[in-house]
């Protein structure tokens, strides 16, 4: 499962100061920052549960992001 487009995940890279990314690196970093990103939106609807909301809110993703 790849959450990102892989031009994105690219263009990340190279902001960070990649000049070539090889195919393998894009889908690997795709990879990480689904389950990276999956593991935070998981926490952030405890979080937001916990508190008798449905609706997850920004504080919730930044809290579950410090985890």
């Amino acid at each position: 499962m790849t959450g990102f487009a892989s031009a994105r995940v690219e263009r990340l890279i190279r902001e960070a100061g990649g000049k070539r990314v090889s195919t393998g690196a894009i889908e690997h970093m795709n990879e990480i920052l689904t389950e990276k990103g999956l593991s935070i939106a998981k926490y952030a609807v405890e979080i937001a549960r916990h508190s008798g909301r449905k609706t997850v809110k920004e504080s919730d993703i930044a809290l579950a992001a410090t985890k």
